[in-house]
């Protein structure tokens, strides 16, 4: 009888079962880490918006009439982020505005949040420095007080 050379099929199916697993955990790895990197996105354009109300906000210290679109024509935020439609990580718009209940307070949103997650874990990260706090429906709401 002659000596046959090869991988039987068992050890085809191993080696391809190895694979499977791997490319699954490595997808599941880089889902996390581009979860991980829009927050960290979304944290650093709160901050810029926090810092661009301290430059618009008027001496008495009201935030009537704050908008995306006012802080950009003053470049206290990038100017292209404009009216702060489509800017967010997730593609949805930011809006910051008064608080309607007390002017020397200001209201940031940002809305498209498509992964529930994320958007928890962006409004918990802001728990120790805002009024209030929430993400609900897509949406980010943190309360400043100014």
């Amino acid at each position: 009888m002659k000596n046959q050379n090869g991988f039987t099929f068992i050890e085809v199916l191993t080696v391809l079962a190895i694979i499977a697993l791997a490319t699954i955990g490595t997808l599941a790895v880089r889902d996390w880490a581009v979860g991980n990197s829009r927050v960290s996105e979304a944290k650093n354009q709160i901050v810029t918006i926090q810092a661009g109300a301290q430059l618009w906000r008027p001496r008495n210290g009201s935030f009537t009439g704050i908008s995306m679109s006012s802080m950009s024509s003053i470049a206290a935020v990038p100017e292209i982020w404009g009216d702060g439609s489509g800017i967010n990580p997730w593609g949805g718009a930011i809006a910051i505005e008064a608080d309607l209940s007390d002017s020397s307070r200001y209201v940031v949103t940002l809305s498209g949040i498509a992964q529930d997650g994320e958007g928890a874990r962006l409004a918990r990260d802001f728990i120790d420095y805002t009024i209030d706090s929430s993400y609900s429906s897509g949406t980010v709401t943190l309360r400043f007080q100014g």
